[in-house]
């Protein structure tokens, strides 16, 4: 027997309402429910090395928070308030304020401002987890959660703030 093929008798019924019922509300409220899961994710991003000890499982941890935003976005339907820029309107800008350069000069561009923006996300990244290393040695409780709490409602808050009419 296949497991998906008999889901319904392996998930509970109150389960199965309960997320029913955050699909419906964030249908009809998508504004609080993109910042709900923003600052929830970031909350579950920072918070996770009180809770996880293993790096490895924290990988698979944060790149199960990956995902779940990523099914979120592809879930919700489109809004017509949020701006959205097609594959022809990109190129068209990259044309319009690099075209003139030789294509290698734009490929050296590209690359390096992305890795730029790898090496800036590494560092911060690696300062906040240190931070809640050094809290932790001095005896705080939970330091990774409390900062995740801090994170998560400043994220949310900002993502609310931008995204209402």
């Amino acid at each position: 027997m296949n497991l998906l093929e008999n889901l319904d008798a392996y998930v509970p019924d109150p389960l199965i309402d309960a997320f029913e019922k955050w699909h419906d509300w964030s249908i009809k409220n998508p504004v609080e429910s993109e910042a709900a899961m923003l600052g929830t994710s970031m909350f579950a991003w920072y918070a996770m090395p009180d809770c996880v000890k293993s790096s490895a499982v924290r990988f698979v941890g944060k790149s199960a928070i990956l995902c779940g935003l990523g099914a979120y976005y592809y879930h919700l339907p489109d809004s017509d308030n949020k701006p959205k820029i097609t594959l022809e309107e990109c190129q068209k800008l990259w044309q319009d304020n690099l075209g003139h350069l030789k294509p290698a000069t734009q490929v050296a561009i590209g690359v390096g401002g992305a890795a730029a923006l790898l090496k800036v996300n590494s560092m911060i990244e690696r300062y906040i987890l240190h931070r809640g290393e050094r809290r932790k040695q001095k005896g705080k409780f939970l330091p990774h959660v409390r900062q995740g709490l801090f994170l998560g409602a400043l994220t949310g808050g900002v993502a609310y703030y931008l995204l209402r009419d």
